[in-house]
């Protein structure tokens, strides 16, 4: 049997050629690499044979790498999608998450050991999800007793009442919708109610809820965030990508009915989450190199500590 069909694919999207040797040259090993300089090829491969991980960097002059990764989630949706950059691209960021829904946003130059254990994981993760569709596809359905009950809960964090406005004209009728201005009391109701999706700001005044949002995801994989703030920090949403794993990034503040989108898309990738568990696994967080709970209060650290958060 040919070695390269028994290894998983890594298809390497960049136009500068000694960017993909020297990736494919750290990879070979591991992997069958595929390399292309072109977008649209890139898409193509993953349209005609299984890609189980794509990396593609962020400026091309053909085609950007939101774009490339944006079309190989439609063509591929269990192709696990990393992006590459070395500029601070604010946009790109943004784009990274909003449109190509990316498992890590990576920064150039790299960190060897970081960059194979991202590419590692995410190759663990595609095989999953790989073999789930195929399940799937041979009739096998989703268990009944994983199917949600009832409507999840909308929780807002944030003490802004525009923001209050806003995600309740985006709340469906039926989900019922829960306002916490601060985390305590986010806490709380994160105890009390089945919340599918968070909406939170990262900044409480003088306080920052970005360990919180990072935390949360280790403790509850099921919740999807929705991130709505005016923040402008490049390496602040970075973090959240790789450690908190947000769902979507809204400005302050921002169009109504693309936020309406963006509400609806969480409330199915939420379904998605509680109904097939191995989807859970496309949203493993980075591990933090800054404390989680550093600043929290004891009742909030004591929350998430029963989840086995502690750091």
């Amino acid at each position: 049997m040919n070695e390269s069909n028994t290894k998983p694919t890594l298809l390497l999207v960049d136009d500068e050629a000694r960017i993909t040797r020297s990736l494919k040259m750290l990879f070979r090993n591991e992997f069958n690499v595929l390399t292309t300089d072109n977008g649209h090829d890139a898409i193509e491969i993953a349209r005609t044979q299984p890609v189980a991980v794509v990396i593609s960097d962020q400026r091309m002059p053909i085609m950007a790498g939101v774009d490339v990764l944006r079309g190989i989630r439609e063509v591929s949706p269990n192709t696990m999608r990393l992006l590459l950059t070395g500029y601070a691209d604010l946009a790109a960021v943004i784009g990274s998450v909003n449109e190509g829904e990316i498992f890590r946003f990576l920064q150039k130059p790299w960190d060897v050991e970081q960059i194979r254990a991202d590419v590692r994981a995410a190759a663990q993760v595609a095989e999953l999800s790989f073999a789930a569709a195929a399940r799937r596809n041979s009739g096998q359905v989703i268990d009944e007793a994983a199917q949600p009950l009832s409507r999840p809960g909308i929780l807002l964090l944030d003490q802004d009442p525009v923001a209050y406005e806003l995600v309740k004209r985006a709340t469906p009728q039926g989900n019922p919708l829960y306002w916490a201005r601060h985390l305590d009391e986010a806490m709380e109701l994160l105890s009390a109610h089945a919340i599918g999706v968070l909406v939170a700001d990262v900044l409480d005044g003088q306080a920052s809820h970005v360990g919180a949002i990072k935390a949360l995801k280790q403790s509850h994989p099921q919740l999807v965030t929705i991130v709505l703030t005016q923040l402008r920090d490049y390496e602040l949403l970075v973090e959240l990508i790789n450690q908190g794993q947000v769902f979507r990034f809204h400005p302050k503040p921002g169009h109504v009915g693309t936020f309406v989108k963006n509400m609806q898309s969480a409330l199915d990738y939420h379904k998605i989450l509680q109904t097939l568990p191995e989807a859970r696994q496309r949203h493993a967080v980075a591990k933090s190199d800054k404390p989680l709970l550093a600043g929290l209060s004891d009742r909030v650290m004591g929350y998430f500590r029963r989840f086995g958060v502690n750091n």
